[in-house]
């Protein structure tokens, strides 16, 4: 071995050992009678007490790759805030393996280089202490995940990456096939039909660590390749899942993070959009959105006419809204197309403001008194057909009131199982489409809507969610032949249509299905809330940006014509290459 010991390794008790260090040079100190290096490494800090004139002989700077061999001493300025701050290296030796270039920005937590010049030397980026953190919390996560599921009598097994496409809700991405020119394989969205399959071959209880791929529009928590927490229980029921999940989220935080998580509250999906205006609603702060169409029934104000108003109060916020933050409210209730909101101030004991002067004065009263306003409150009030869609917008408007104000402690979890969604939903020309995949067991009670109105049929779908963010979605899935034909004959599936999507399993499932339910919980949003980041590329070890390009080696790239021709595809007027 190069080295004796690590950067953060060493202790007052190691006095007087001889040691050998080996990392980056951090920093260099010169002072003139007395010269002193921090070395780094994933460890930690180490000084180094190295003689002025055979440190001149090296000339050492930062990120060189070096040896230091020497004697464990006290330090005679201890420095509290490291773990080894007691202690420093008088150095004998330098072994230098390695120089190195001024680098495009500082290694140290706090940087202000832009992401893309991050991501484009990420092997630098990655020596900052901060992302070596998040990389070693990743890490945690898998090896305490199997820790706890292994316990449980989990079967840990590899699906295939290379797959039929099947419809799974984004787009695939494709690989062509040499020996079958004009076919392709996909990579894998999820293990879904492959998890189902293993309990047909009674595995009983199976889980992996997932790649999965979706072709679909970059944001803040997502990436086109992403990993999971896969997992599938035979005979089961929803409540045995949603166990599992929870005594596994619970684990993994007191094991990573030393948290307590609490009891995982349950609320319908209903509830969440009518009280929160989102399927993932943080809970970390009250502020329910209200239904208030009756109290402003016959309010005078014509936009409000035969559509449901819901309402968002703000506590004490009425003062401090301005003209310009009305304004930036109504544009970002637009993205969620409704025709804007309206808002109201509740002082000296009456509402004013905006549209108040198009609103009876007995409306406002009721109106002030079902939502049981205090001196100072803001109302926010938004209107549409079903309530649906004014919900949905003041949810928005919610989450953001709710960061501005305070209200999203990093150190308050309050976890939930959003259960009860719908299975179907109609389109605007008619016809039904399934919400989830169409192998999801619908609720036992709401079977005979198959005949009447389908749209009301709940599924036994999940989703885990923490803070706001949705950590995890599963099922149960039909396990009755009769049960997946209605589900196939409602989505309008001809035989051929069937056979080609999901023929081998349709026929697996003809050979003795067990009643089965899993779940998939996304490992880098998981990472995110443990490590307490609203980026997802922080904790991906070589990420792709927002263009899911990956700026450090410069992919998707093109590749050569002779390559393209083995496989028989042509690229169309002439493109072949990320876009300009």
């Amino acid at each position: 071995m190069l080295r004796t010991h690590t950067c953060g390794q060493l202790r007052p008790e190691d006095v007087g050992k001889k040691v050998s260090l080996c990392g980056f040079v951090d920093a260099v100190r010169d002072l003139g009678a007395l010269v002193f290096v921090d070395l780094r490494d994933r460890y930690g800090i180490t000084q180094l007490n190295i003689e002025p004139s055979y440190f001149r002989t090296l000339s050492l700077r930062p990120e060189w790759v070096v040896r230091a061999d020497g004697e464990v001493v006290l330090r005679s300025d201890p420095n509290d805030r490291i773990p080894t701050g007691r202690i420093e290296i008088r150095v004998e030796k330098v072994t230098v393996y390695s120089k190195a270039e001024t680098t495009p920005f500082p290694i140290q937590d706090e940087v202000t280089a832009s992401e893309d010049t991050r991501l484009q030397y990420r092997y630098l980026d990655l020596r900052r202490p901060k992302m070596l953190r998040f990389l070693e919390t990743r890490a945690l996560i898998s090896r305490y995940t199997r820790e706890f599921l292994v316990e449980e009598g989990f079967l840990e097994v590899d699906t295939p990456t290379l797959i039929k496409s099947t419809p799974e809700g984004a787009r695939d991405y494709l690989v062509p096939s040499r020996i079958f020119p004009g076919s392709f394989y996909a990579l894998p969205q999820s293990p879904q039909l492959y998890k189902q399959l293993l309990m047909i071959s009674g595995v009983d209880r199976y889980f992996q660590l997932a790649h999965c791929y979706r072709d679909e529009d970059q944001r803040a928590d997502r990436q086109p390749e992403f990993m999971q927490i896969d997992c599938e229980m035979s005979f089961v029921e929803r409540e045995d899942v949603l166990d599992i999940i929870e005594r596994l989220l619970k684990h993994l935080f007191l094991k990573i993070k030393n948290v307590v998580l609490p009891d995982f509250e349950r609320l319908s999906y209903r509830t969440c959009i009518d009280d929160y205006g989102t399927d993932k609603p943080d809970l970390r702060f009250d502020m329910k959105i209200r239904d208030v169409t009756n109290a402003l029934e016959n309010c005078g104000f014509k936009a409000f006419e035969g559509k449901r108003v819901k309402a968002l109060v703000v506590n004490r916020m009425a003062t401090a809204t301005t003209r310009k933050k009305m304004d930036e409210d109504n544009l970002h209730a637009k993205k969620f197309k409704v025709f804007g909101v309206s808002h109201l101030k509740f002082n000296d004991g009456h509402l004013s403001g905006g549209i108040s002067k198009n609103m009876t004065a007995e409306s406002l009263a009721d109106l002030a008194k079902v939502l049981e306003l205090q001196e100072d409150d803001l109302v926010i009030l938004c209107a549409d057909a079903s309530g649906d869609k004014a919900a949905i917008a003041l949810g928005a408007l919610r989450t953001a009131y709710g960061s501005q104000l305070g209200l999203t402690r990093k150190d308050v979890y309050r976890p939930l199982f959003v259960i009860d969604w719908p299975l179907f939903e109609r389109e605007e020309d008619g016809h039904i489409e399934c919400l989830s995949n169409p192998f999801t067991r619908p609720v036992d009670e709401d079977l005979p809507l198959f005949g009447s109105d389908p749209t009301k049929i709940r599924s036994t779908s999940y989703d885990t969610v923490l803070n706001g963010v949705e950590l995890s979605s599963g099922a149960l899935r039909i396990h009755d032949a009769e049960i997946q034909k209605k589900v196939f004959e409602l989505l309008g599936l001809s035989e051929a249509d069937i056979e080609n999507r999901f023929g081998f399993l349709v026929k697996a499932l003809k050979y003795g299905v067990p009643p089965e339910g899993g779940f998939g919980i996304g490992i880098e949003r998981l990472a995110m809330e443990l490590c307490e980041t609203d980026n997802v590329r922080d904790v991906v070890a070589f990420p792709k940006n927002l263009r899911a390009v990956e700026p450090m080696s410069q992919c998707p790239s093109p590749v050569p014509k002779e390559d393209l021709d083995v496989l028989g595809i042509e690229i169309q007027d002439g493109k072949n290459g990320q876009e300009e």
